[in-house]
């Protein structure tokens, strides 16, 4: 890994540096203490079900669905484990706001801590700004559902596998890892196209050094695939006892899918596109009628989530065109700048404008970064592109939205500082002198 891997060395931040950090943190921390104050009933809404897992998880019933009384896989289950630790020490929604503002702000200083790892000095002041006045992940905030957790774990994962080096810690890196799957599955796409990556600069190499690189990576990644084995096997095999077959992810898969791959999501969003968001719960409720012809029951799981993933495909197979064009929607979405979804009718409108500004400002800078990033500096940023490669990709097939977006956010504020960089050269002295020394 090490070889594949390499950081650059930061020098200590000097006082002004650090009075500017704290001053970033205390205005991180009252920016999402503003909008859980503005809309406190938020953090209540359990648009999800993950409060109503947790719940039953708290009384000791399980990983129970809340509407139908069945054990469930359908959502991930960090985040209801999370609000269910909070239900048993006699917390609610205040605690919660506590515990994600206070993770809000812990991304906001390893965004600092990553920046200055990836040689941007005073600039990562400014990727630690991106973050703290970050509209998407301020909202994400008063909301009970997996944006702040997951985009927290995953800025831990990328400033972990920068400082791998120094630290070697290689158990908490698997760990973490894991956590973040078990928190969004999408993760899973980031780990399987990193580890595949990986591979193939291992075996790219020349024939006499082949044997001394791969077994330089498979030393590094044999602690890290352990950990992550032993920290989602819970999850693995409390589904193996409960439904008999093997789910490392959701049940939730297949419905995403089918959402976004349907006739009638393509004649309501791109044929004949209505005002405002399309709304799928006429769709949602002639879903469940056929799924009673085919005599599926609610509690089986695994037989709705096969049937509509194959009832995705087959509508992908016979509408190539209607599939492509749903797909660049998506990225569209993805990638949308406007806010979008139940809660933006309620912004006034010089708000919308403002967040649309300050998405327009970080996507072209972090265009911009991504532009100046020289040969030597490809595989110090290689974990952070492939995160925001691995993401969007994803979501070209499955449903999307600018939600969607969030937990690469700190990505791509990093890579906008580097665009905005005055003399982009400074930051790639430690790189150079790494690409020296390979």
């Amino acid at each position: 890994m090490s070889a594949l891997l390499p950081t650059a060395d930061a020098p200590p931040p000097d006082r002004t540096e650090r009075r500017c950090l704290i001053a970033l943190l205390v205005l991180a921390a009252l920016l999402r203490l503003g909008v859980i104050c503005w809309k406190p009933e938020s953090l209540a809404e359990d648009r999800d079900l993950y409060w109503g897992i947790a719940k039953h998880l708290a009384a000791g019933d399980g990983f129970v669905h809340p509407d139908l009384g069945h054990p469930t896989a359908y959502r991930p289950p960090l985040y209801p484990l999370l609000l269910a630790g909070l239900i048993v020490v006699g917390g609610g929604t205040k605690l919660l706001a506590v515990v994600q503002i206070g993770m809000g702000v812990a991304t906001v200083w390893l965004t600092w801590r990553l920046g200055r790892k990836l040689g941007l000095k005073s600039n990562a002041l400014l990727a630690a700004a991106f973050i703290a006045v970050n509209p998407l992940l301020i909202q994400a905030t008063a909301l009970a559902m997996t944006e702040t957790l997951c985009t927290f774990l995953l800025v831990a994962v990328l400033w972990i596998v920068a400082e791998i080096e120094e630290t070697k810690r290689r158990w908490p890196l698997g760990a973490l890892i894991a956590l973040a799957v078990l928190c969004r599955p999408t993760v899973w796409a980031y780990a399987t196209l990193m580890s595949a990556v990986i591979a193939v600069g291992c075996f790219g190499t020349t024939w006499t050094g082949k044997r001394r690189r791969i077994a330089e990576v498979a030393r590094g990644w044999r602690s890290i695939i352990v950990a992550f084995g032993l920290t989602i096997a819970p999850w693995v095999i409390r589904n193996w006892f409960v439904f008999g077959t093997l789910i490392v992810t959701t049940t939730h898969g297949g419905y995403t899918l089918l959402l976004g791959n349907n006739d009638e999501a393509y004649r309501e969003e791109i044929a004949q596109p209505s005002e405002g968001q399309w709304d799928s719960r006429a769709w949602q409720q002639s879903l469940e009628d056929e799924l009673q012809q085919v005599d599926i029951a609610r509690r089986d799981e695994v037989a709705r989530d096969q049937w509509m993933g194959m009832r995705a495909g087959i509508w992908i197979s016979q509408h190539p065109r209607e599939f492509a064009e749903s797909c660049w929607l998506r990225q569209k979405r993805f990638w949308n700048i406007f806010p979008s979804g139940s809660d933006a009718g309620s912004i006034p409108t010089v708000i919308r404008w403002g967040i649309a500004a300050f998405f327009l400002v970080e996507l072209l800078a972090a265009a911009v970064g991504f532009w100046r990033l020289r040969r030597d500096e490809l595989l110090t940023w290689l974990p952070l592109v492939l995160l925001v490669v691995s993401f969007a990709a994803l979501h070209l097939v499955y449903w999307s939205n600018l939600r969607m977006r969030a937990p690469v956010e700190p990505v791509l504020a990093l890579l906008a500082a580097r665009g905005l960089l005055r003399d982009h050269r400074e930051n790639c002295g430690s790189a150079t002198r790494i690409g020296e020394r390979g």
